[in-house]
């Protein structure tokens, strides 16, 4: 998961982002992802899915795939971050300071021409650029804009809900995270609590 430093955030609020007028800004929403690996041939194969669940400043997002399911749990007023992983019977928990992680440098930052269409939301389009030739595409709306945006760091300044993003590596690996439902019910607290009891800490 990219996270970006200050340096970054400024860099892409430099960006020409409008937040059209019927926005609606959200403090409930859940998101699924189905996620795809695409090979340098064009093959593509179902890898996983990824479920963000949003109420307030909290989110949980969960990574599963056949070898490991990865909770993230968060809120944006605090620095302390919750990761849960479930390898086999194994469940690990560790605390970390969510702020800490160590950034990749953005070198650029444009935005598409194209507009296109994911689950009846009217979508546009900006693709990213690291200092590590990593590059991601990213497609969003401005019909939705959540509460919480940095389930990935990378969507702190884009002004919608993400519903589709493409990361490409400098060896041309690609990865798809493709949206296949949002759900804007209330979301009860007890999503955000967990079992301590359940899981082996770890520093």
């Amino acid at each position: 998961m990219l996270r970006l430093s200050p340096l970054i955030v400024c860099f892409l609020s430099c960006v020409v982002f409008q937040v059209h007028a019927q926005t609606k800004v959200v403090g409930e929403c859940a998101v699924t992802y189905d996620i795809h690996q695409i090979s340098i041939i064009g093959d593509t194969s179902l890898i996983g899915q990824k479920q963000i669940f949003i109420k307030g400043n909290s989110c949980k997002t969960i990574l599963k795939t056949p070898q490991l399911t990865q909770t993230l749990i968060f809120n944006t007023q605090q620095d302390t971050a919750i990761i849960l992983k479930e390898i086999g019977l194994n469940k690990f928990l560790q605390y970390i300071l969510y702020t800490s992680i160590n950034p990749v440098n953005l070198v650029a930052a444009k935005k598409n021409d194209f507009i296109s269409s994911i689950l009846n939301y009217p979508c546009t389009s900006i693709t990213l650029s690291w200092a590590n030739g990593t590059s991601m595409e990213v497609t969003y709306t401005t019909a939705i804009l959540p509460t919480v945006t940095v389930y990935e760091q990378a969507f702190k300044e884009i002004p919608g809900l993400v519903l589709n993003y493409q990361l490409t590596t400098k060896e041309g690996n690609r990865i798809l995270y493709s949206a296949t439902k949002v759900d804007l019910s209330p979301i009860t607290l007890n999503v955000f609590e967990v079992n301590k009891n359940n899981y082996q800490q770890i520093n």
